[in-house]
């Protein structure tokens, strides 16, 4: 039995790869901030006839003591982690600053998948064929703003989360030269347009053109084909990047190990250094 973890596991991709995990007879464990919709999940896995094989833990993962707490449970409770899936986010209109003083899609998007990522290596370390994938794009997006990564100037929601892909990419190939010896391999993904909640916090321009994307988006289940194939063993390198279903080189050329580097720098200091209430770019 495999065990699959899931943030942004109560709505949208998230909970139909939970599902399709507990259809296979698989444990999932979902992390989302909505208790209602973690209710929602358990009910649906008891509907299922999984529910001992569905867990749900609430977790608001833009603070970073949060994802350092859910770390230490998570670190607890399981033997290991077989698939660990990094799809939280939250779309705000205007730009917001957390309790950490980090701006709020960075902090998710990004910051969140880099905690998880590194703090849960030993748990993939412990499975077969362990695999870590991220809602963060596909890498092709082009380079860091390493003069405002935290976007405190010209702020837009979806250039935000646009940016928060292309430092996924570089998470990626830090993540996969820093454990050499480790046998987990790193699938970044670029979903499409997915008919989904798109949790947020939206002006009405952003609203709208939201509403027109949940009649047009492919359906959830679709988006969960895409992607299952290559979660499974065989045949991938230890970094694929994937667009709709379809795997894609790594463009070395915009994702150098350099920037990888500069960018782990970066966010070591920002932890190091982080003072709540205070900017930290």
């Amino acid at each position: 039995m495999k065990t699959i973890v899931i943030t942004g596991g109560t709505d949208g991709i998230g909970r139909g790869l939970a599902q399709a995990y507990l259809e296979r007879g698989d444990r999932a464990v979902v992390i989302g901030t909505n208790q209602a919709k973690g209710q929602s999940f358990l009910a649906a896995a008891r509907r299922l006839g999984a529910e001992a094989r569905a867990s749900f833990i609430q977790a608001d993962l833009e603070l970073i003591n949060e994802n350092i707490r859910l770390t230490e449970q998570l670190s607890a409770e399981l033997d290991q982690v077989n698939v660990l899936v990094l799809g939280a986010r939250y779309l705000r209109s205007a730009r917001v600053e957390t309790a950490d003083g980090v701006e709020s899609n960075f902090a998710l998007s990004y910051l969140s998948r880099f905690l998880l990522s590194h703090g849960l290596i030993g748990l993939l370390d412990r499975a077969g064929d362990p695999v870590v994938l991220n809602f963060g794009g596909a890498g092709s997006f082009g380079t860091p703003q390493w003069n405002d990564l935290q976007q405190r100037t010209n702020y837009h929601g979806l250039s935000a989360m646009v940016h928060a892909g292309i430092l996924n990419a570089l998470l990626a190939v830090d993540f996969v030269d820093r454990y050499p010896a480790s046998n987990v391999r790193y699938v970044n993904n670029f979903p499409g347009t997915v008919s989904t909640s798109f949790a947020g916090d939206h002006d009405p321009t952003t609203a709208a053109q939201i509403a027109q994307l949940r009649v047009t988006g492919k359906p959830v289940e679709a988006a969960v084909d895409e992607i299952l194939p290559f979660l499974e063993p065989g045949g991938y390198g230890r970094i694929t990047a994937v667009d709709e279903g379809r795997a894609l080189p790594l463009d070395l050329e915009v994702s150098t190990i350099e920037d990888a580097r500069r960018l782990y720098d970066y966010t070591r200091h920002l932890l190091d250094n982080r003072s709540p209430g205070a900017p930290v770019d």
